[in-house]
């Protein structure tokens, strides 16, 4: 795969090394030679690893001077950085900074990734092919100079990694989103890529027709200026958009789609409105604009400089199609800075460009692509081509068996999600209800996944669990294993290292992410229905929290005045990766699966009694210890998005069901190998969110959460009260991994802590409070403990006691105590 675009090696062609290579061919054979014999692997050259350390200091000095002469040579500036830096330039400075004289680190460790460089340039090779061994330099030395942050355990789990899924309703204020959004993208933003111009605006049907467009808006391009005349010298936003949608006006005015500005009065979307400089949809979608109808996103800036703040506003929008549109591929988009346009894809792995250009100087290519913007087909848009479209009604055609074709099964979807995440860079699950053709009855749900490469298809665990005895699970009735890929949709595409924003978070500084998709949020509006006594409690309990909060967590294992509170003996702890680990891809490989799985049920979070409520909890939780104990299988991922309330008629006498086996592991296994693991952050346990590798007790401690979080948040439909218009569980899913289980561990900690979140319930779950306060002495010591006992039975036994007691008061009109 070649390294270098055309573009590039345009630039190399216009602007040679010359004779500067001349003086330092000597000095560079010379020193090459102190270092031993080598062999030639391609064009690859390979150090023998009995080349004893500490020979290579003239090697090195005149290393050091040779990539002085590249740093001073033209080409560098023309030529992208491979390491997110300005340019090739930028990179190339923080190489030869590695390359000091008399560092023996430097001599030591780092001068075999400089030898292919050397001896490229010793035997005259073409100007391109030195270039490519300077690149393969700069890779090389930036992999094997990050340094990972410090681990006190070995690695057993899967990176946790954040995104925006969390934010719904009125919590999605513009700075929040975006906040979110860039901890999704800013270890998986790629610019520069090679053929992406190639990919997505050559070699396509529409071609012949944008050539034409072209010759004919060459009337408005001053060949003696090299600039397009109608569009002013010193030009405003304003001024660019009125520009371009002119162009469209006179010569691309016959088209089904065309670009849109919105205004003040008009703007995109209804729960979380937006206000975009330029976007594309079809034409019949009317003057209204909604999310579900943008194609393109575009966005401009007046500056013509790198703005991360410009690249967050487009990755806010594309997170608001992707919620609207949750069955969508990849979504286009394009940055306007100045006259310097980069043209952008994002899809589930995050998002990468083209090299930027400027319309001026290349305005045939501006038209290729205005044009390609509004003559794609749905496929090159990036829009679903799996469910068939007839007559407003979606259909779906799958196997019945896994990695079976013989046997088809065609469902008719309702249009309307039942789940979808608000996320970019995440598992993209949606899920819908469905029916066999000709039937009555929603009976059936239809997922949609995009799942890591690396882990088991969620079918063959949930066969293995059917075939293990374990009941209380969804079943599986439709299967298609892979539709498509990410390496697929990104084929032929040239990716190096990502892009490094200055202010990229660091290590196990991200945050954990979130598979946030079911259910409406509960608005956090309206007067505070608190008195005057309870924010007198409030106070107290938050200034006890607040001096939990200040104690150390660094330790996970119990001190001796915890283990003399306890009668059981522990596992203990392992830990868990928090970075990236290497891949055979620069990019996360996600494969999208679509299942169809019976009974179709109702979200947890859509409960109608607090009783409906503590019993499908309570079920499910009977259905994790069969998965765990019989199945053998971890579910790993207890959210309210995973547990559904059954019909017990249709359901084998289940009243809640777990669902989701996209992150489950099975026993036995060791890691997957999957770059990240987005597991659901509100209802994350505290050690898993500190780096332990996960144990049935974190899913207990998750589902213990998931009553919380339903009873705080949800409760309040069943309320005619008002909810309160901030909630302290927003601390549960914003910061980092760290910052959550500090604030968690306080809450925890004693019961003081808890009755602080306790206050946020709606006097109708007045009864559900003390179940809280007893789960949460069944799973955390006075002194907050956090283990895992060896023997399940001891934490899976009184949980299920505590639910079917709590439920028993409550039907019976009894106090809970």
């Amino acid at each position: 795969m070649d390294i270098l675009t055309p573009e590039e090696l345009d630039a190399i062609e216009n602007n040679p090394l010359g004779d500067a290579l001349n003086p330092i061919r000597e000095a560079l054979r010379e020193a090459d030679s102190t270092l031993g014999s080598f062999q030639l692997d391609g064009t690859t050259d390979i150090v023998e690893d009995s080349d004893p350390p500490g020979r290579p200091r003239l090697f090195v000095a005149a290393l050091y001077k040779l990539l002085g002469i590249f740093i001073g040579s033209e080409a560098p500036a023309f030529l992208a950085s491979r390491t997110g830096g300005r340019d090739l330039a930028s990179d190339l400075y923080a190489v030869h900074s590695l390359l000091r004289p008399n560092d023996i680190r430097t001599t030591d460790t780092t001068y075999q990734y400089f030898r292919p460089l050397s001896r490229a340039v010793i035997r005259r090779a073409p100007d391109a092919e030195i270039w490519t061994a300077v690149i393969r330099l700069v890779l090389a030395t930036s992999h094997s100079h990050s340094t990972p942050p410090p681990s006190d355990a070995t690695s057993a789990g899967t990176p946790i990694t954040h995104s925006s899924a969390s934010q719904q309703g009125s919590e999605q204020t513009r700075q929040a989103i975006e906040d979110r959004v860039f901890e999704e993208i800013c270890h998986c933003t790629h610019r520069a890529v090679g053929g992406f111009h190639e990919k997505y605006f050559q070699g396509r049907k529409w071609n012949r027709r944008a050539n034409q467009i072209w010759q004919h808006a060459k009337s408005q391009y001053g060949d003696g200026e090299h600039r397009w005349t109608q569009l002013p010298k010193k030009c405003t936003e304003d001024d660019v958009c009125k520009w371009w949608l002119n162009l469209q006006k006179e010569f691309m005015a016959n088209e089904r789609t065309a670009f849109f500005r919105s205004s003040g009065d008009n703007r995109v979307g209804t729960e979380a409105q937006r206000q975009l400089d330029l976007f594309v949809k079809l034409k019949r979608d009317g003057y209204k604009h909604d999310w579900k109808h943008v194609l393109v996103v575009g966005e401009m800036k007046e500056s013509d400089k790198n703005s991360k703040a410009l690249w967050l506003q487009i990755g806010s929008a594309v997170r608001n199609v992707f919620a609207a549109q949750p069955t969508r591929r990849f979504v286009h988009a394009f940055s306007l800075r100045g006259t310097v346009m980069e043209n952008w894809v994002y899809d589930r792995s995050g998002p990468y460009s083209g090299a930027a250009f400027d319309i001026h100087d290349q305005p045939e290519k501006f038209i290729q692509v205005m044009c390609g913007y509004l003559m794609m087909s749905d496929e090159e848009f990036g829009l679903d081509t799996f469910l068939m479209r007839r007559d407003h009604r979606l259909f779906a055609t799958m196997p019945v068996e896994p990695r079976a074709n013989r046997r088809k099964r065609k469902l008719e979807l309702d249009a309307k999600p039942i789940a979808f995440q608000r996320a970019i860079v995440c598992r993209g699950t949606s899920c819908f209800r469905a029916r066999d053709v000709g039937s009555t009855e929603l009976d059936t749900v239809v997922k949609f996944s995009w799942t890591s490469s690396k882990r088991p298809p969620e079918a063959e665990l949930l066969t293995k669990a059917h075939e293990r005895g374990v009941r209380g699970l969804a079943k599986l009735v439709g299967y298609c294993e892979e539709v498509t890929s990410i390496s697929e949709l990104r084929q032929g595409l040239v990716f190096v290292t990502p892009y490094k924003f200055r202010d990229t978070p660091g290590g196990s500084g991200v945050s954990a992410s979130q598979s946030r998709p079911l259910g409406p949020s509960v608005p956090f509006s309206g007067p505070s229905i608190s008195s005057s006594a309870s924010r007198k409690r409030k106070s107290a309990a938050e200034s006890s929290r607040a001096a939990k909060r200040s104690r150390s967590h660094s330790s996970l294992h119990k001190t001796k005045d915890e283990e003399s509170e306890l009668s059981y003996s522990i596992e203990t702890p392992q830990g868990t990766s928090l970075i990236q680990q290497d891949q055979d891809l620069p990019y996360d490989n996600r494969i999208l699966r679509v299942l169809a799985i019976s009974p179709a049920g109702r979200c947890i979070s859509q409960f109608r009694s607090v009783v409906e409520l503590l019993e499908a909890l309570c079920d499910a939780i009977k259905v994790h210890r069969s998965l765990y104990l019989d199945g053998k299988i971890l579910h790993r991922d207890i959210s309210e998005n995973n547990i559904i309330i059954t019909d017990p008629a249709k359901s084998d006498g289940f009243k809640g069901m777990l669902i989701d086996l996209d992150l489950a592991k099975e026993e036995g296994k060791g890691p997957s190998g999957a770059r990240h693991r987005t597991g659901t952050m509100e209802f994350m346990a505290i050690e898993v969110l500190l780096g332990t590798s996960h144990t049935y007790r974190h899913d207990l401690e998750a589902f213990f959460y998931v009553l919380i979080w339903l009873s705080a948040r949800r409760g309040w439909a069943l309320s005619k009260a008002s909810p309160p218009r901030q909630s302290c569980l927003s601390s549960w899913y914003t910061g980092s991994y760290q910052d959550i289980a500090r604030v968690k561990r306080g809450d925890m900690g004693s019961e003081n802590g808890l009755l602080y979140i306790l206050e946020e319930f709606p006097e109708e779950f007045d009864c559900v409070k003390p179940l809280c306060k007893r789960i949460r002495s069944i799973l955390f010591s006075q002194k907050g403990f956090t283990g895992t006992p060896k023997d399940p039975s001891l934490l899976y036994d009184p949980i299920i006691t505590a639910f079917q007691d709590a439920t028993a008061a409550i039907q019976a009109g009894d106090a809970y105590t």
